[in-house]
Parts: structure tokens; sequence; C-alpha cells
């Protein structure tokens, strides 16, 4: 009469693969304690009902849930979402390019006496650079979240985030 047994083989000690052998039941089956570890029945019932489970699923008795893609209208609409959000970034800008080079000019264009423009532009490119580095920050941490929702309601939940952020 031959048994039929379900063992993991184990690669440095860690589940790696699952054998199934046929073995004659008066036979002594000795595995290598180091090499393989055979399934509870628990491991063994799950293994059975569901024989496309990955080692570790099967280890966890347990199936991992399946990535299901968005709808392509889902990423439509975050491509949307995103090109909004990423309007509203330049948008939170407050220092104008125009602002910004004459602030540039006034910089390169600096006299002994004209101290206070110097500190005037300074501050207007100090304004811009702030403006502009909290809005890429918010653009990089919300467009990731945005394109990633599976949902349109998961979509807008993150675009307000972002807009709330900035």
């Amino acid at each position: 009469m031959i048994g039929t047994y379900y063992y993991f083989k184990l690669r440095n000690g860690v589940e790696h693969d699952i054998k199934v052998i046929a073995f004659p039941v008066n036979m002594n089956l000795d595995l290598n304690r180091k090499l393989y570890r055979e399934l509870t029945t628990e491991q063994r019932e799950f293994y059975l009902a569901n024989p496309t489970a990955k080692v570790q699923e099967v280890v966890r008795c347990e199936l991992n849930p399946t990535y299901v893609p968005p709808t392509p209208d889902v990423q439509e609409y975050a491509a949307q979402k995103v090109k909004e959000l990423k309007d509203a970034c330049y948008g939170s800008i407050s220092v104008t390019s125009l602002e910004f080079a004459m602030a540039i000019d006034k910089v390169e264009n600096i006299t002994a006496d004209s101290y206070y423009s110097l500190t005037e532009a300074r501050q207007v490119v100090s304004d811009f650079r702030s403006q502009s580095k909290h809005a890429m920050t918010v653009l990089a941490t919300y467009r990731p979240q945005i394109e990633a929702a599976q949902s349109v309601e998961a979509v807008d939940a993150a675009y307000e985030q972002a807009i709330d952020a900035l």
C-alpha cells in the first residue's frame, strides 16, 4: 500500500518548496529534518483545497488577497486629478516669475546704497524656494497615492488630502 506524504523543502531553515511523494506505508520514511518538514494536517488540507497557493500561503493557511488592477476609467480620472494637483501646486506659489526675475536682477546689480533692495530680493528668493519646495513635497507625497487608488472615491480622498496639505 502506498501513502502520500506532503512536506516543505527547506532552504536555510525557511520553507522554500512543497513536495508530494508517494511512499510505501510499511517502509519508514526518514526525512532529513534540516532539509524537509512535513506539513501539518491543517496545512495539508489547505494545500489540497488550494493547489496553486504559494508556499507562504500554505505555511499560514491563508491566501493573499489578489491584486485587482483599477479600471481604465479610474486610471484616467486619477491622471486628470494628478494634473489638477500639479496645477494647484504651481499655483500655490505666491511669488510670481516676474517678482523672482526682478529679485535676481536686484541681486546681480547690487550697489553699496541698495542694501534694503538686496534684503527684499533675498526675501523674495527665500519665499519662492520655501513655497516651491513645499509644493513639490506635497506633489511627491500624494501623486503616488492618487495613481494607486482603486476607485474614484479613493482618488478624490487622496486629492482632497493633497489640496488640504497645500
